[in-house]
C-alpha cells in the first residue's frame, strides 16, 4: 500500500513540474494533490503529522479549488477533486489524537 502512495506521489509531482511553465494553474493542482498523498501516506504508516498540518492541507486543497474554479480554465472537475481532497484532511485532522 505504501509503494503505490509513493508511486501516487511520484506521479503527480512529476505531472506538475510537467506543466509548471505551459499551465500553472494545472501545476499548482498536481502538486497539491500530491502533497495530500504524501501526508497520507505518513498516517498509513502509523506516524501521522500534527493536527495543523491537515488544517494547512485543507486550506492549501480549498485555495486550489478557488484556483481552478475561477482562474483556470474549465477545470470545474479539478476544482471539485480539490474540495473532496479537502474535506477527506479535514476527516484525517478528526482521526489524528496529537
Amino acid at each position: 500500500m505504501q509503494i503505490l502512495y509513493g508511486m501516487i506521489v511520484l506521479f503527480f509531482l512529476g505531472t506538475g513540474i510537467f506543466y509548471l511553465q505551459d499551465d500553472p494553474p494545472n501545476a499548482v493542482h498536481f502538486m497539491v494533490i500530491a502533497l495530500y498523498f504524501f501526508i497520507i501516506m505518513f498516517e498509513f504508516r502509523g506516524n501521522p503529522f500534527s493536527r495543523g498540518t491537515y488544517m494547512l492541507l485543507s486550506l492549501l486543497l480549498l485555495g486550489n479549488a478557488m484556483i481552478q474554479f475561477f482562474l483556470a480554465e474549465q477545470n470545474a472537475i479539478y476544482g471539485l477533486v480539490s474540495l473532496f481532497f479537502a474535506y477527506f484532511a479535514l476527516q484525517a485532522r478528526r482521526r489524528v489524537k496529537q
